[in-house]
């Protein structure tokens, strides 16, 4: 699949191990993905431990000219050892910032909202 990709750079998601959402790392060209979880925080594994058995989808491309800023963006995180927090440092949250993109997760915004419209429901009730 995609761990033969050796020269592509890519942030990927497989679906979560819990069953809710997806679960985001950034596949390097080694073949390797960094990734960050609350067992774990920031850190590179294999794309198969990545993967888990589960399908895995590209997010979106890093171009070549991205690729070293994202290499130095990565090793400042793992150098940081940031734990991972679900609000503040998450999966999404760690993909987005090495890659350059806005440190933010689409997906907790979403089940915020979600919460929000169900208690304005429960109120108006």
């Amino acid at each position: 699949m995609y761990a033969n990709t050796y020269s592509r750079m890519a942030v990927i998601a497989r679906d979560k191990l819990t069953g809710f959402g997806e679960h985001w790392g950034i596949l390097l060209p080694t073949g390797y993905v960094a990734h960050n979880t609350d067992e774990r925080n920031t850190h590179v594994v294999t794309f198969e431990e990545f993967a888990a058995g589960k399908p895995v989808k590209v997010i979106r491309e890093v171009p070549p000219s991205e690729h070293r800023g994202t290499y130095w963006r990565l090793q400042a995180e793992l150098a940081a050892a940031r734990p991972y927090d679900l609000l503040q440092y998450n999966c999404e949250i760690f993909a987005n910032t090495v890659t350059g993109y806005k440190p933010e997760s689409p997906q907790v915004k979403g089940w915020a909202l979600l919460a929000l419209l169900a208690l304005v429901v429960r109120i108006a009730a």
